[in-house]
């Protein structure tokens, strides 16, 4: 497997931030040891961005069409080596693990036949039954391994699932555990 792509950036514009990752990840891409065709990404954001994620999340599509989509909102969030806390920022990471391997989930597109080892989740702290949410996840996987967070935010609370979800959780689950770090 090649190294992920990964780039995060800070500007007060969210254009101006996701173009400055994007020409990080696009220098990053004619590497030969890392991920040259990307199927799956991750976004993360900070609440600045919030109300543009419907936006953000298009762009993101409109760059990488063939890439699966999954992330949340955060007050702060971290990139290599960085962390925002309190200030616009996103952090992008973008894989070419094969499209059998992993199936992006959600509420209005659920797991279906696909069987997953594990899973990672992102969910809203403010789902009512969002403990037997998890649980009923866990029990889904083989492994019964599920590893993810809470989004936050301090104004709309999100997550990413090739689309923007409030409520519930979403995410990706994984074929197979063995290549799976998480901490």
């Amino acid at each position: 497997m090649k190294l992920f792509l990964h780039a995060h950036a800070t500007h007060p514009d969210w254009q101006f931030a996701l173009a400055l990752a994007v020409a990080q990840i696009e220098a990053q891409r004619k590497l030969p040891d890392h991920a040259g065709e990307p199927t799956l990404g991750w976004v993360y954001f900070t609440d600045h961005y919030a109300a543009h994620a419907e936006a953000l999340l298009a762009a993101l599509q409109a760059r990488w069409s063939a890439v699966a989509w999954v992330g949340a909102v955060g007050v702060g969030i971290a990139g290599n080596g960085v962390e925002y806390f309190n200030e616009p920022a996103l952090s992008l990471m973008l894989s070419d693990l094969p499209t059998d391997q992993f199936k992006v989930f959600s509420g209005a597109a659920p797991l279906g036949r696909f069987e997953p080892a594990s899973a990672q989740v992102h969910a809203d702290p403010q789902t009512a039954d969002l403990s037997d949410l998890v649980r009923e996840m866990s029990q889904r996987t083989r492994s019964g391994y599920v590893f993810g967070g809470l989004a936050s935010s301090r104004s709309r609370t999100l997550h990413i699932a090739n689309g923007v979800f409030q409520g519930g959780l979403s995410g990706v689950a994984f074929a197979s555990d063995d290549n799976i770090l998480s901490r």
